[in-house]
Parts: C-alpha cells; sequence; structure tokens
C-alpha cells in the first residue's frame, strides 16, 4: 500500500514538473511567436542576453539552495520540509520564480519578440504574482510562522516610496472608508418587498457597465447588448445557488464566475454563426472591471466576499448585525480582511492595463484574454484571504481560486482567435448609451438590492 502511494506521489510530481518545466513554457513561446502588437522591443544588443543569463542564474540558484537547505523540490503543491531565508534567498524575493520573470524580459529583448516583451511576460509575472500571494506567503505563515524578507524584498524597496508619498496613511485612510461602508447596511420597506440601501452601487455597477458597453460599440449592437447582460445576470444568480446553496437568511446568492461562465460561453456559441462577436465581448472586457469595481461597494454593505480573521490594525471590523459578515459568518466585532478593497484595488489596474491596450490598437481577442488573465489574478489573490464559510476547500485552495486560475489558462487561449482591432469610436451615442445605463441601474438595482424578506422561497431573500 505504502508503495502504490509512493508511486502515485512520484508520477504527481512528475506531471506537474512536466507540465511547468516543458508543456507551461513551450506554450508561451508559441504565443510569443502567434501574437503581434503595435510596440517596438527596446535595441540593447547582447544586453538581452545578458539580461537572460542573470535570470538564469538566479533561478537556477533558487533551486538549488531550495533543494540542498529546503530539502525538497521546487514545486508550490509538494513543498520543502524547511524554509530558506539565507544565501539567494536572502537577496531577491522568490528567486525561482524573480529569476525567470528577468530571464523572460531578457529573452524576449534578445529575440526582439514584441509579444514576449509586451504581453507574454507580463503575464508571466502576474501569475506568479498571483501564487506567491494567494498561496505561497499564506502557506509560509501557516507552515514557518513567518515569510523571508530579503533584502531586494518589496518591503524594503518600497519603504522609500511609502514614506515620500504616505502610502500608509493612504491605506488607513481607505480601511476606515472601507469599515464606514461595511457598517452602513439599511434598509426601507415598501409593503412585502424591501430596499436595501446598497441599491444605488448595484445600479451603478450595471447601469455604468452597460453604459460603457454601448458607448463603445453603439446602437448597432443593442441586441447582443441586452442579451449577453441578461445572460450574465441569470448565469450569476443560477451559479450562485451550486457553490453557496440557499438558506433561510441567503436564497439569492450571486456568483460572478456565473454571470463568466454564462457570457463566455454565449459568446462563443454566438461566434459559430456571427464572428464580430469579439468585439462585442471585448467591449464587456473593458467595461467589466469598472463595473466589478462599483459592485464590491455593494459587497462591503451587503458583506459578501468578506475576509478571513486578520490581526488588529490591519483590516476593518463589522458589528451591523444585517451584514453577512454577523449574519452568516460570526465574525461581528473582529479584525477581517477587507477582500472587497483588495478587488476594487485591482479592477481599478486592471481597467488602466486594458485601456492601454484598447487605445493601441491590439485583437479584441487580446484585450478579452488579458482581461481573463487579470481578472482570474486579481480573484486568485484575493480569494485567498476571503472567510466565507459556505466556500468549498479543494486540495488547500478555495473552490473560486480553481475557478481563477481556469480564467487564467482560458484567457491565454481566447487570445489566439482571430479577431478585428480595437479602436477609439469616431462618434459616441450618448443618449443610447444613458437608456441603456438607465434599464440596467433598474434591473441591477432590483436583482441585487431588492428583495421579500418575509418569504421563504427561494431567491426571495438577499440577506437577514
Amino acid at each position: 500500500m505504502e508503495m502504490i502511494k509512493s508511486q502515485k506521489i512520484r508520477l504527481q510530481k512528475m506531471l506537474y514538473g512536466t507540465f511547468f518545466i516543458f508543456v507551461l513554457p513551450l506554450y508561451f513561446i508559441f504565443l510569443a511567436n502567434s501574437l503581434s502588437l503595435p510596440f517596438e522591443v527596446p535595441k540593447l544588443g547582447y544586453g538581452g542576453s545578458v539580461i537572460a543569463i542573470i535570470g538564469l542564474v538566479i533561478m537556477i540558484r533558487g533551486m538549488y539552495e531550495l533543494k540542498v537547505k529546503g530539502k525538497g523540490l521546487p514545486m508550490n503543491a509538494f513543498p520543502p520540509e524547511e524554509l530558506v531565508e539565507d544565501g539567494i534567498y536572502g537577496v531577491f524575493p522568490h528567486p525561482i520564480y524573480f529569476g525567470f520573470c528577468i530571464m523572460c524580459i531578457g529573452i524576449s529583448i534578445f529575440y526582439k519578440s514584441v509579444a514576449g516583451l509586451y504581453l507574454v511576460t507580463p503575464v508571466i509575472i502576474g501569475g506568479c504574482m498571483a501564487l506567491v500571494l494567494g498561496y505561497e506567503n499564506l502557506y509560509l505563515k501557516k507552515k514557518f510562522g513567518k515569510v523571508p524578507h530579503p533584502l531586494l524584498g518589496i518591503s524594503n524597496i518600497s519603504k522609500p516610496f511609502t514614506k515620500i508619498f504616505r502610502l500608509n496613511k493612504l491605506w488607513n485612510i481607505l480601511l476606515k472608508w472601507a469599515e464606514n461602508r461595511a457598517n452602513s447596511w439599511k434598509s426601507w420597506r415598501l409593503g412585502k418587498l424591501r430596499i436595501i440601501n446598497h441599491f444605488l452601487y448595484s445600479g451603478l455597477a450595471g447601469g455604468i457597465g452597460s453604459g460603457i458597453i454601448t458607448l463603445v460599440l453603439g446602437r448597432k449592437y443593442s441586441l447582443y447588448i441586452v442579451i449577453l447582460m441578461f445572460i450574465g445576470l441569470i448565469g450569476a444568480a443560477i451559479i450562485g445557488q451550486i457553490p453557496v446553496g440557499s438558506t433561510n437568511k441567503l436564497s439569492r446568492p450571486f456568483g460572478y464566475f456565473g454571470s463568466l461562465f454564462g457570457v463566455s460561453a454565449a459568446g462563443l456559441i454566438i461566434f459559430i454563426f456571427y464572428p464580430e462577436i469579439f468585439k462585442v465581448l471585448g467591449a464587456f472586457a473593458i467595461a467589466s472591471p469598472v463595473a466589478q469595481a462599483i459592485g464590491r461597494i455593494r459587497c462591503l454593505i451587503q458583506g459578501c466576499c468578506h475576509g478571513d480573521n486578520t490581526e488588529e490594525g490591519h483590516g476593518i471590523v463589522v458589528n451591523n448585525p444585517h451584514s453577512r459578515v454577523c449574519a452568516l459568518s460570526h465574525k461581528c466585532g473582529v479584525p477581517i480582511y477587507p477582500t472587497p478593497l483588495y478587488s476594487i484595488i485591482g479592477n481599478v489596474i486592471l481597467e488602466i492595463i486594458l485601456l492601454f491596450y484598447w487605445i493601441r490598437g491590439v485583437k479584441y481577442t487580446i484585450v478579452i484574454g488579458l482581461y481573463l488573465i487579470g481578472a482570474g489574478i486579481t480573484r486568485f489573490i484575493e480569494e485567498a484571504y476571503r472567510g466565507e464559510p459556505l466556500t468549498k476547500i479543494i486540495r488547500n485552495l478555495r473552490i473560486y481560486q480553481w475557478f481563477s486560475v481556469g480564467m487564467y489558462f482560458f484567457g491565454l487561449i481566447v487570445m489566439l482567435f482571430p479577431s478585428g482591432i480595437t479602436s477609439i469610436p469616431e462618434t459616441l451615442d450618448y443618449g443610447t448609451a444613458f437608456m441603456t445605463g438607465v434599464i440596467f441601474f433598474l434591473i441591477s438595482s432590483f436583482a441585487m438590492s431588492m428583495d421579500f424578506p418575509d418569504s421563504t422561497r427561494r431567491y426571495s431573500r438577499l440577506s437577514g
């Protein structure tokens, strides 16, 4: 029995190593050679090869020290037994990831690969950040009680900037704002109907999101916009029932991944008959981070997507009994991670990135792929700090982290689909955009902020 178990683990390690050492790098090379971008690679002569060699040396040294000092393999699924803090690990943060990213930059410059430098390498860096912030650092804290703080680590490098720009003060202001929103839940009754005060944010998320899409596309695509918006909303309501379920206090949960799955599936089906649908999906990708960031304010007030326990002064404290933090998770009065705030910041950054690529003129499918990858990275990190008891955990990862991994890889595939090129609209149809926005403001407000608390039927209640 022990022999069978040992052979199974050995096989898992081989498959895991093969995927990350051969399959994924080869796909990244294929992606870099298959895509084109309207940028230029810096002319550094042999500088690219020097950078690549430096990165390779750092990576190999990191693997060696992890094997010798850590007594294990460089695989986060099969972690080493000991924490390594000296040597190369005392200089560079996560030297295997760090060295690999540096190597990718150097190789892209050496081969003058535009897609390699401006698309594939950033995607790789983002994936490494997600693994570190969304899994490895938390694992190290749990197992060893600390994480390494190398000389060139983020905490050391960022100190001057934190002091100059008073980033600590800014973060404290944001925490206070988030805590105020998280304790602001209240409602009004109109007969059997209850209107919760976050209706403004759920409405603005749907209204502004649909308005942006209409501005980008124009009246010609109104039918597709309406269809996909409704599919997204219905998908969120249906899929929300699967991982979360229905209780007497919450019978109408909404799932972001349900919305994403619904829109993506519908888009791929429509693509068979109407290839131009990628233009519509590209507009959805541009609008989604804005809608998601606004919608997260609704999450703060509602108490959904809330964080796990954290140290005093590092999170927010919720005392409102109607918040899901208190009503369902029983974390009243204790500091929790402000995970919706993490999501807001991540979506703002993602929106800036997507706008940059859209303005420069790239394929719609590149924008769509970048959204899926960027949103997957953001969500993977955010989910690691969530504390909702209803969220399932599978092999040390929350179920939504697995969904986020799927988003990341699906985004890598979508980029290869043929499509048109993004551009700034010559004329903007403000009238149609306003009308669309008002319609979906009302629909989103009703769906996500109005309920029937006296009913026991499915989909009747949003909170206690």
